[in-house]
């Protein structure tokens, strides 16, 4: 059970800390007194979504802790590899929120992921909020109770994987005749860019030598002239000023002293080197310079195919022959898929019929489930109801498959509802009065506090709509609750607040400055002017202290 609440900058809440015990506990204050500030403080410890309006005004950072001691703590901190507490059974949940509206969440000082904090709270708390008496009209809120009550969490997720399976195989169909539902032009489009490329020969296709070689072939003359010049100038000059003669004449000098010391047999072997060097090059500039030709239909053939190139890498927009290859070969796959749609369609089409087919077979088992659970369900919900003056009540499940199946299941699920004998049972959503909502949810809550292993239940104004002997009724049923978990009951009616074992008031003091929430336990005597006052309003008669004097008697 929860058994304390540590509060720290939380909307109006400045600082506040509740011890709680097991038992029935109401909470009671007028309205806007800030109950639901404190519920949903409870709330964000559990998992509720955070934002900056949380943190208090001219503050930096919210702290919400919330302590839980139950025998299903052991197995909870087991199942999500969790830190033990200071024993085995306690479990402490810390909601950090910044002013910037960012969050962190730890478990027994374990830093945990925002689902796995609204996993556990899940397992630890059963919060009912003021809309929930509502969502019973919502086809969700009514197969998930349905779900909660049975346990077939095995076949609920057998279906989901099903549902999720057979969503894949129609995406996938749909893709396909997507595809083969474009214009034929587009496929022609294709052929054509492909045959651009094809052209090109692009598997044989050397981009740097066809680029060297329309060089050569543009510029022949230059290079003939220029190779035939370096030729003449290294070697066979008709002057004899070339550089060879020049570096012969060096090496004669050199070889006339060589002898008389080291470093001029150095420079003479390199003077040599150097000769046999230059002839060589001077020999390869000749050749050549004799092999140049001048050949205008090959530049001709060049000039097309680097026109070609450089159009396609432009058309395709990369940066070379390489990239083009790879864009050619992406083109032959889209063709190739093309030309197999049909094939594709076909064996798509059967995916899906399959995946149908074992959807359908998920779903039937589900629904079969849901309708089990549901009579079981409904047999504890009707003697539930009677305590609660609805005796006569007849209230059915009406099961329906849908056109198109969902992630939620193939089948819709009506709660019909009669009040009276004789009357047709029809949608409670149509026919039952708000205080008859209000008695039937208390039912269901009842009845699922009989299964259930959370071990904390909060009703948030369940009682709505009711009074007199009902909520005396109400009030019984909620006494009876707690006997197996633990319950808090937010109200505004004197018989339920007088049931509680124990009783917590709410209250909002405002000063020049600010407005701060408050939540005090109530003694005996003040737990009996409160109730006074919820008799009688803020003129507390004494009559009104006698009644609740009654009311805290019984």
């Amino acid at each position: 059970m929860l058994t304390r609440l540590h509060i720290k900058n939380f909307a109006l809440i400045s600082e506040l800390t509740l011890d709680f015990k097991d038992g029935l506990t109401v909470v009671t204050g007028e309205t806007g007194s800030g109950k639901s500030i404190l519920l949903g403080a409870l709330g964000l410890a559990i998992g509720a979504r955070s934002n900056s309006l949380n943190v208090r005004h001219g503050t930096d950072l919210c702290i919400v802790e919330a302590t839980f001691i139950s025998p299903i703590t052991n197995k909870i901190l087991v199942d999500f590899n969790l830190e033990f507490g200071s024993d085995k059974e306690s479990l402490v949940i810390r909601r950090e929120v910044r002013s910037t509206g960012k969050s962190r969440s730890f478990i027994n000082d374990s830093l945990v992921t925002a689902g796995i904090l609204r996993e556990v709270g899940n397992k630890l708390v059963d919060l009912h909020g003021q809309d929930e008496t509502r969502a019973l009209m919502d086809r969700v809120t009514r197969l998930d109770l349905l779900d909660d009550f049975g346990g077939h969490v095995t076949v609920r997720d057998a279906y989901r994987a099903a549902f999720s399976a057979w969503r894949s195989a129609v995406d996938s169909l749909n893709t396909l005749e997507a595809e083969a539902n474009q214009p034929q032009s587009d496929r022609d489009y294709l052929k054509f860019q492909l045959e651009e490329l094809s052209e090109l020969g692009l598997h044989s296709l050397n981009q740097e030598a066809l680029e060297e070689e329309h060089n050569r072939l543009k510029h022949a003359t230059e290079l003939a002239t220029g190779l035939h010049a370096s030729f003449e100038l290294l070697d066979s000059h008709p002057e004899g000023r070339d550089a060879i003669s020049s570096l012969e004449s060096a090496i004669k000098e050199m070889e006339a002293i060589e002898m008389y010391s080291k470093d001029a047999f150095d420079l003479l072997e390199r003077l040599k080197s150097v000769h046999i060097e230059m002839r060589d090059i001077a020999l390869e500039s000749s050749h050549l310079s004799e092999s140049i030709q001048h050949d205008p239909a090959r530049l001709d053939l060049i000039n097309a195919k680097m026109e070609a190139l450089s159009s396609a890498l432009h058309k395709h927009n990369v940066p070379n022959a390489g990239a083009l290859s790879l864009v050619e070969q992406e083109l032959n796959r889209r063709i190739e898929k093309c030309d197999g749609i049909e094939e594709a369609i076909h064996h798509a089409r059967a995916a899906v019929n399959v995946k149908k087919e074992a959807l359908e077979q998920a779903g039937k088992a589900l629904m079969k489930e849901r309708e089990k659970s549901g009579k079981e369900l409904m047999n504890l919900v009707h003697h539930q109801l009677a305590p609660l003056k609805l005796p006569h009540v007849e209230m059915s499940w009406a099961f329906s498959e849908l056109n198109t199946p969902d992630l939620i299941g193939i089948e819709d699920v009506e709660l019909l509802f009669s009040a009276n004998p004789g009357s047709p049972t029809q949608p409670i959503s149509h026919i039952a009065s708000g205080g008859e909502r209000s008695r039937v949810m208390l039912a269901f809550k009842a009845a699922l506090a009989k299964r259930t292993t959370v071990p904390t239940i909060v009703l948030d104004e369940i009682d709505t709509g009711v009074s007199g002997d009902v909520a005396t009724r109400m009030a019984s049923t909620m006494r009876e609750m707690s006997s197996g978990q633990q319950v808090f009951s937010v109200t505004h009616l004197a018989q339920v607040a007088a049931s509680g074992n124990h009783h917590l008031e709410v209250s909002k003091k405002t000063n020049n400055s600010e407005a701060i929430t408050q939540a005090v336990y109530l003694a005996t005597q003040e737990r009996n002017e409160a109730i006074a006052t919820m008799l009688s309003g803020s003129q507390v008669s004494e009559e009104a202290r006698a009644a609740a004097k009654v009311l805290l008697s019984r």
